[in-house]
């Protein structure tokens, strides 16, 4: 009875591990998989990467794993979290939640007051499509088509001391 009560008390004990990703992930497979230090020289290899419906990440080198092992079976390894103290960001308040890229420091920052900040490490934000906006776009220039709105020209239209309509719809 001491036996299988020490058997169990192991596997309990062996069922959670805390590592370091020693190479690049691998996304060959279906489910990425990483290769895992943990404590005492144990090495892992093939270790899938699970993570959130949704979202998707590729941890690097260096990165912190957290290791469930299946019934404690240290080689039914599964990575359940992953994290980098590396590039995290330290200035966030009690309550805000940040997307963001350990290397460059791009964010997505949801903060305190319930404001949204943008933050790319290169100062441009790109969309592909249509973007609408339900309140006013403050900006300090406009460009369209390469024409900026505080320098453009009208030609052909004569000087006078009136002033235009509003926009007309096209």
């Amino acid at each position: 009875m001491t036996a299988a009560l020490t058997r169990t008390a192991r596997r309990v004990m062996m069922a959670l591990g805390v590592g370091r990703q020693t190479a690049d992930t691998n996304e060959t497979p279906n489910t990425p998989t990483v290769q895992v230090a943990l404590a005492a020289d144990e090495l892992r290899s093939d270790v899938p990467i699970m993570q959130e419906y949704g979202l998707a990440s590729r941890p690097v080198p260096g990165s912190d794993l957290l290791v469930a092992f299946i019934g404690g079976d240290r080689t039914r390894g599964v990575v359940v979290a992953t994290g980098d103290q590396r590039g995290r960001p330290r200035d966030l308040q009690p309550g805000e939640v940040c997307l963001f890229h350990p290397s460059t420091g791009s964010r997505i920052w949801l903060k305190a007051d319930g404001s949204i900040a943008l933050n790319p490490a290169n100062n441009k934000v790109t969309t592909p499509g249509d973007f609408t906006a339900g309140g006013t776009i403050t900006g300090n220039e406009v460009v369209a088509q390469g024409v900026k709105l505080s320098r453009h020209s009208h030609s052909g239209v004569e000087a006078g001391n009136d002033t235009s309509g509003p926009p007309q719809s096209s």
